[in-house]
């Protein structure tokens, strides 16, 4: 099992990001891979689109962004954490996204992700993390993910070290609750109504009025507009 953890926070060891390692830990014999936003320093989408119409490899930034492509795709189980700031997601996890609109279901997704599985850890000072886990999953599901298991939490804390205790053991008890549910479906492929209605929603706009050249020849080199699907 490969775990992949994206951390989205200025600190290398705050809240959430410690969080989400405490998470990765609790997988024995996992191989783990990282992407530091924050250290990462990807420059903001240049709105070129020439992911959409060409590949992604035509990004200014591929250099960084097939890196994190490909780990995305390597891994079974992806951790997204980030701090709440203004009652959304950083600006470095939005940076990341930004650069990905050309494996979204409606241009060229990735077979990959269908069978993957992805857990949310979003920290806040207070009760403010409900809009930005539906955000981040929301645009998850458009990668192809249907089991995602969200966790918010209302630290009250800049450090991971100085949250309240028993802010700690429901930190724990709750991410036990998730870390079995991914246990229990790994490797257990699940394709939500939510996708399978969308792919067929694009299929038809994608063979009427195809967004790209690469996109309509990568839904028909798939067989995707006869009875091909990305997922098994």
């Amino acid at each position: 099992m490969t775990i992949l953890i994206i951390h989205s926070s200025p600190r290398s060891n705050g809240c959430s990001s410690t969080i989400a390692r405490n998470i990765a830990k609790k997988f024995e014999g996992a191989s783990l891979l990282e992407i530091n936003l924050h250290k990462e320093n990807l420059p903001y989408c240049a709105g070129c689109l020439n992911c959409v119409k060409k590949s992604i490899e035509a990004c200014p930034h591929s250099k960084q962004t097939l890196l994190m492509r490909d780990k995305m795709l390597q891994a079974d189980l992806i951790i997204v954490a980030t701090p709440v700031y203004i009652l959304h997601m950083t600006g470095q996890l939005k940076a990341f996204i930004d650069h990905f609109p050309s494996i979204f279901l409606m241009h060229r997704p990735e077979k990959a992700m269908f069978s993957k599985q992805l857990i949310i850890v979003a920290t806040a000072a207070g009760p403010v993390c409900k809009q930005t886990l539906k955000e981040i999953s929301g645009i998850f599901t458009q990668f192809g993910i249907s089991r995602i298991y969200k966790l918010g939490f209302a630290v009250a804390s800049p450090t991971y070290n100085s949250i309240k205790k028993e802010k700690l053991l429901k930190i724990e008890k709750q991410s036990n609750k998730v870390i079995k549910k991914v246990k229990r479906n790994i490797f257990k492929p699940k394709v939500s109504l939510k996708i399978r209605f969308n792919f067929f929603i694009y299929k038809m706009v994608q063979k009427k009025f195809p967004a790209s050249d690469a996109d309509g020849k990568h839904w028909q080199q798939n067989n995707w507009f006869k009875t091909g699907r990305p997922w098994k």
